[in-house]
């Protein structure tokens, strides 16, 4: 046999592995949602939650114990912000906790009976803002407008106690530095903007990995994975073929499906796309091969359809904590962070937020994308020797 008909018969037993994995595929409807649907209703679904982008008009309740013109101003414009809306002003702790209990309200901002007499006296004034952490959102636009409305009127009064020379040596004395808040990558300051895109990355992987554990699930309950898999054509092909024919089943199904969850959906709900679509390419291939060998080697802990739920649903909170985009990276412990990196998505959310959301090219996430490439081939060899241990097994 020369050279040509053997990489012919490789060839070919690639493929029969690649369209035997389609037809069990396409004859199980567990595997057909984790693998056609799933990826494109989830997107819509997200985009659906965190459409607004920003909370708006987070409902607070006022506790005003000074009864002053500066305390009714300071409520004013704490009420005219575009983040905070006043639905009520009580007279006590107990009434106001009542409406935060009901859900009426997320906040007490309480205005002490000294505001007025400090502010006008030169001592400092204070106010107290209680937030409930049922959303960190509404608690970010409490703190903001509070904050803001706290330092501009500071600004005034301390402008009208201290007049300069001229209108910009006051403004000057009263504010010697400078600032503007600018958020390069999310002007809007967008929840969607922020964390979409990594989701739609986690998601690819996690509808791979439950799909594959449910359908590995399923061979073993009906005998084992040598008979249905390894005899094709009229002979055994070896286990490296039957892994690189099953993978090439699922890049040719995720070629599809990542091209609509990574680049059209993003475009469909107005998500920053700072990248071409060559680097698109290159950065999909590493990536959905390590998710793909990632996900065939842990099918095998999956003895029975119904596990792949209880196993791998779970995993999805987790992964998303240890990729940095919930939660920063150098918050992580050590070892956590390590561990993140032992899984796909953990490299390939932040390489794909990079090149999408903040523009870089292919030299700037090089580690990352070589991560990629060494989670790929790892993966493999591990799930090569897997896969050939239980094979012989059973």
């Amino acid at each position: 046999m020369n050279i040509l008909t053997s990489l012919r018969l490789r060839a070919s037993d690639l493929w029969q592995v690649c369209l035997r994995e389609l037809r069990h595929i396409f004859a199980d409807s567990g595997a057909i949602l984790f693998f056609l649907v799933v990826p494109f209703v989830y997107p819509f679904l997200y985009s659906a939650l965190y459409g607004s982008e920003v909370v708006r008009e987070a409902p607070l309740v006022i506790i005003d114990r000074s009864h002053s013109a500066e305390a009714r101003e300071f409520v004013r414009r704490v009420d005219a912000s575009p983040d905070v809306r006043v639905v009520a002003q009580v007279a006590g702790e107990s009434e106001a906790y009542r409406l935060v209990a009901e859900e009426r309200a997320y906040g007490i901002l309480i205005i002490p009976e000294d505001f007025a007499s400090n502010l006008m006296s030169g001592r400092q004034a204070h106010v107290d803002l209680h937030a409930t952490f049922v959303s960190a959102l509404y608690y970010k636009a409490f703190a903001l407008a509070t904050t803001e409305v706290a330092l501009t009127m500071g600004r005034e009064v301390e402008a009208n106690r201290h007049h300069g020379a001229s209108q910009q040596a006051t403004r000057i004395a009263v504010r010697p530095i400078e600032s503007e808040w600018i958020a390069p990558y999310n002007p809007q300051g967008g929840f969607q903007g922020f964390l979409l895109p990594g989701v739609l990355v986690l998601i690819i992987q996690q509808t791979l990995l439950i799909g594959i554990a449910m359908m590995s699930g399923t061979q073993r309950e009906r005998g084992g994975l040598s008979q249905p898999m390894l005899y094709v054509g009229g002979h055994y092909v070896s286990v490296m073929r039957l892994l690189i024919g099953r993978a090439l089943c699922y890049i040719l199904l995720y070629t599809v499906t990542s091209l609509f969850t990574l680049v059209i959906a993003p475009w469909l709900f107005g998500l920053p796309q700072l990248t071409d679509f060559s680097t698109y390419v290159v950065l999909f291939v590493p990536m959905i091969l390590a998710m793909i060998f990632f996900s065939l080697g842990c099918s095998l802990l999956t003895r029975h359809r119904e596990k792949a739920m209880l196993l791998w649903v779970f995993t999805s909170i987790p992964f998303l904590f240890l990729t940095g985009l919930s939660w920063p990276l150098t918050a992580i412990p050590g070892p956590l962070r390590a561990l993140g990196y032992l899984i796909p998505s953990t490299a390939g959310v932040q390489a794909f937020v990079a090149v999408s959301s903040m523009g870089a090219r292919l030299p700037d996430i090089l580690p990352l994308y070589l991560t990629l490439w060494a989670q790929a081939l790892v993966y493999f060899l591990i799930t090569s020797f897997a896969y050939a241990r239980v094979l012989r097994r059973s």
